[in-house]
């Protein structure tokens, strides 16, 4: 299929690529289906781009190149409607702000993505009791990772 996005231009998508998210997500309820996009130049940051509405795309990254600490608790009806298992993958991203002064970037580290990469289903869940923030400052952890590696990322040394 053939979608005509503002940000990527016409892109070809495959049916069988498309993330499902039967809930939407919080603030695009109606917004069902998207693909994740990788783009070299963006590396570590990926596209989160809706099928159902081509103008939306979220930068969205794995907190875990930023802070290796990050562990979240998935509610268990969560992973089952998802058809996640004990010890069964999932990828879990979380949407980053990027603004003009981009040492001003941030992620949502409350309101992680869950996708099962074998039914391509996903969920944005918001976590409880968490001392994670919504705008989690990144830009001192992402340099940190470009210069360092993931063992550097989201440490004080």
């Amino acid at each position: 299929m053939k979608l005509n996005t503002s940000r990527f231009g016409e892109i070809e998508v495959a049916e069988d690529k498309f993330l499902r998210f039967d809930e939407g997500i919080p603030g695009f309820e109606d917004l069902k289906r998207f693909i994740l996009i990788s783009n070299e130049e963006t590396d570590p940051f990926h596209w989160f781009q809706s099928i159902d509405s081509p103008d939306i795309a979220l930068a969205v990254i794995d907190p875990t190149i930023l802070f290796p600490d990050y562990d979240i608790s998935v509610p268990v009806q969560t992973l089952a409607d998802l058809g996640i298992g004990d010890g069964d993958d999932m990828w879990v991203l979380t949407v980053a702000v990027v603004p003009r002064e981009f040492q001003n970037m941030t992620a949502n580290l409350v309101s992680p993505i869950i996708i099962n990469p074998i039914t391509n289903r996903g969920r944005q869940v918001i976590l409880e009791n968490t001392t994670y923030l919504i705008r989690q400052p990144i830009f001192e952890a992402l340099q940190q990772y470009v210069t360092g590696g993931a063992e550097n990322a989201g440490t004080d040394s």
